[in-house]
């Protein structure tokens, strides 16, 4: 049965501190994880002195560290966010259970607020996402990825043509078929994919289908801090070496 990760302050902050260590290691930069224990739930973020503040898709201003150079002034970005549930306290000692975890890549140049949010990785774990615990998002995968380029580099003009097409398509209703003869023209048939919300998908990152039930399951919780450590450790030297693949094309 699935447990919800429960730690203590002192056992947080300690976690927090290696999370700092880690980052600093793979950015090659000087980092570290401040938290705004205010919250609820609790919210805890990079910072460092060659980070700067961009906007993300949802609105909210983050802060990003240079993470690779990719080609011609090119950067790749992370951001990274960890939030932890308030617990009842233990004999007056105050405890945390985890909630989630998220790196985010961004592309983009320095000093330049423009840098678009590109993929996902993110661990939602078993916590209080309504009133009991349970999984974020029915039946997705945890870890996953999620993507987000579709959407960041989608302008206003094209989502409203594309809607404006699915709006024609839908009262027309199944268009008949003709060979080589296409009801749309190719700049329109993008438009619509183009807008397409790629990011509401939860591509499964832990999922071992091959195995027999129960071990292929896609839905998994960390069962300590060290975990997490170390899926963002291993996340980020596997997306940083993806990523160098870029510096070729």
């Amino acid at each position: 049965m699935t447990e919800p990760l429960i730690v203590t302050q002192s056992q947080l902050e300690n976690h927090f501190g290696r999370l700092g260590e880690i980052l600093a290691g793979v950015l090659s930069i000087n980092v570290r994880m401040e938290v705004d224990w205010s919250l609820a739930p609790i919210a805890a973020g990079l910072v460092g002195n060659r980070c700067e503040f961009i906007p993300r898709n949802r609105g909210l201003r983050v802060p990003v560290a240079p993470l690779l150079h990719l080609r011609q002034g090119l950067w790749a970005w992370l951001g990274y966010r960890e939030e932890w549930d308030h617990e009842r306290a233990n004999r007056d000692i105050r405890r945390y259970s985890f909630r989630s975890a998220g790196m985010t890549i961004y592309f983009g140049a320095k000093n330049d607020a423009f840098k678009p949010q590109m993929f996902r990785a993110e661990w939602a774990g078993w916590a209080k996402w309504s009133i009991d615990y349970s999984f974020q998002a029915a039946g997705a995968g945890h870890p996953h990825w999620q993507f987000d380029a579709l959407e960041s580099l989608t302008d206003i003009d094209v989502t409203e043509r594309a809607a404006l097409l699915r709006q024609i398509l839908e009262e027309e209703g199944e268009p008949e078929i003709h060979e080589f003869q296409p009801n749309f023209a190719a700049n329109e048939v993008r438009d619509v994919v183009t807008a397409q919300k790629l990011s509401r998908i939860h591509f499964a990152s832990a999922a071992a289908w091959w195995k027999r039930a129960p071990l292929d399951d896609h839905a998994h919780g960390p069962t300590s801090a060290l975990d997490v450590q170390n899926w963002v450790r291993k996340s980020l030297h596997y997306v940083a070496s993806e990523l160098e693949r870029l510096q070729a094309v």
